[in-house]
């Protein structure tokens, strides 16, 4: 199993934001993630280290703090980014190509995990972690983990990449590998049913007054 949490981050990996930081620590990461395609286990090692809050993140934001399964998607999201970078040609960002594993693994996850115990299994919805203190927006984040069962993979992924992490629509249509126009109509159509879903619940109204 790999142990990301020993492994030292390249440089600039949590400094403040800023458009030279930014391009330095992704600079860092993908010389970290060029150095391990080619067999540097050194260079495997940072690479692991630098993403694993992000993977942790994401793993965590998906299925819940409480979810016995959480750890085992993230180790399982770290294997998988470890054994696909033969075959990752740097068309994107690594940071991208990290948060598309992480987000396909978590949900998959949770999706057999909800398979298993469907009828058992109590949903932690309020642990995700949302930006803010719009009242409206605590209403939403209730329900989304609801919306990640009824939604197809690629419209869950979408709204998740959006809400939950705060990328552009551009970063998605990258991370997602799907045109501008496509994430578009993803988002447009989750956030129709978040919608129906809060005013059905009655969320909206309680959340405004």
């Amino acid at each position: 199993m790999l142990r990301a949490a020993k492994i030292a981050p390249p440089a600039g990996a949590d400094t403040a934001p800023g458009t030279a930081t930014r391009a330095a620590a992704a600079q860092a990461l993908e010389d970290a993630a060029r150095g391990a395609r080619e067999g540097d286990p050194l260079a495997l090692r940072t690479l692991l280290r630098a993403i694993e809050p992000t993977v942790r993140r994401i793993c965590r934001g998906v299925m819940g703090n409480g979810s016995p399964d959480a750890e085992d998607a993230i180790q399982e999201s770290l294997i998988d980014v470890a054994r696909g970078l033969p075959l990752f040609r740097f068309e994107c960002g690594v940071s991208h190509y990290v948060t598309r594993i992480a987000m396909r693994r978590a949900l998959a996850s949770r999706r057999r995990a909800l398979a298993r115990w469907r009828g058992h299994a109590t949903v932690d919805v309020e642990s995700l972690p949302f930006a803010g203190t719009d009242r409206v927006l605590e209403a939403r984040a209730v329900l989304l983990r609801r919306m990640l069962d009824e939604l197809n993979e690629a419209q869950a992924t979408t709204l998740l990449l959006r809400v939950m992490m705060g990328h552009s629509i551009e970063e998605i249509a990258e991370i997602t590998n799907a045109p501008v126009n496509t994430v578009k109509t993803r988002l447009k159509l989750g956030k129709s049913q978040l919608r129906r879903w809060l005013e059905q619940s009655g969320e909206v109204r309680r959340a405004r007054g």
